[in-house]
């Protein structure tokens, strides 16, 4: 068993973006990039799950494993991608980064994974209050939860958050700022980033 899988979520539709925002550029790169930089300096293994129109594109692109969101829960947003992700890897922990959040750094989620212990389930960092279940490190053992969830047609990642043993993890904690764990959602964070490297919400 491979002891950490980082996962990079790729499977959204983009609506508020108007196209796939994980191939919009930044500074030369795909946004995805980014993401899938910092998993492959701080996880053994990685792997993509990416909505089934982009498929083709990931495969042109990179040698990762690539999935799509398995057949029982196709479209049923991060969770189900999650889902996929330990449904077909074998790990004890699985760390989750969305394809959207090109200033994460590889030392942020070395900092996450530094919580590690037996009694936590989900290392997740709390930046000014907010919470950010696509920037986090989760257990195998939470696998279970979330299919028992989906099956419920519970899509929110948060309700996972009421079932199992969290550890949030504040700014000050991490040593970063706000802006590291801001997405890309609209065209107006787009915008933002490649105006001054700053991202509004």
């Amino acid at each position: 068993m491979n002891s950490i899988t980082g996962v990079l979520l790729a499977g959204g539709e983009s609506k508020r973006f108007g196209e796939p925002k994980a191939f919009a550029e930044y500074n030369g790169r795909k946004l995805w990039q980014y993401s899938m930089e910092v998993l492959k300096v701080t996880t053994e293994q990685q792997i993509i799950i990416s909505h089934q129109d982009l498929l083709k594109e990931f495969q042109k692109a990179t040698q990762e494993k690539i999935l799509t969101d398995d057949h029982r829960f196709i479209g049923d947003g991060p969770k189900a991608g999650i889902y996929t992700a330990m449904k077909n890897e074998t790990s004890e922990w699985f760390v989750i980064l969305s394809c959207d959040i090109p200033l994460i750094t590889a030392d942020i989620i070395r900092r996450l994974l530094t919580y590690i212990d037996s009694d936590k389930k989900m290392i997740i960092p709390k930046i000014e209050g907010r919470v950010h279940p696509l920037i986090g490190v989760y257990h195998h053992s939470v696998f279970p939860i979330i299919e028992e969830q989906l099956e419920s047609n519970d899509r929110k990642l948060m309700t996972l958050f009421d079932q199992v043993n969290v550890c949030f993890v504040t700014e000050k904690e991490l040593q970063s700022d706000a802006k590291t764990f801001s997405n890309i959602n609209s065209r107006r964070d787009y915008g933002m980033l490649l105006n001054n490297g700053k991202i509004t919400e």
